[in-house]
């Protein structure tokens, strides 16, 4: 799940039938979230991972993203990101 710095976790919520394969890099002080989900990519910058990766579900929908930041899937990533 995480190699370096770099935190990866992939998520399929009750409520799509995507996987969304998302990837989390620190870039200084900011991170930088990418979001993988069949042909669509979405980047986006935050100053915390969580931002940035909210900022780039947000072109999903708001229910979406609320799907996948819920997954249990998302308990790992959380706990990568601490260590």
């Amino acid at each position: 799940m995480r190699s370096a710095n770099t935190v990866q976790v992939d998520v399929s919520p009750a409520l799509s039938s995507c996987v969304f394969s998302m990837r989390l890099n620190p870039l200084g002080e900011r991170w930088v979230a990418r979001v993988d989900c069949e042909h669509e990519r979405h980047h986006a910058i935050g100053a915390t991972a969580r931002e940035a990766l909210s900022a780039a579900l947000a072109p999903l929908g708001k229910r979406t993203a609320a799907s996948v930041l819920a997954d249990p899937a998302m308990f790992g990533a959380s706990l990568a990101l601490l260590a």
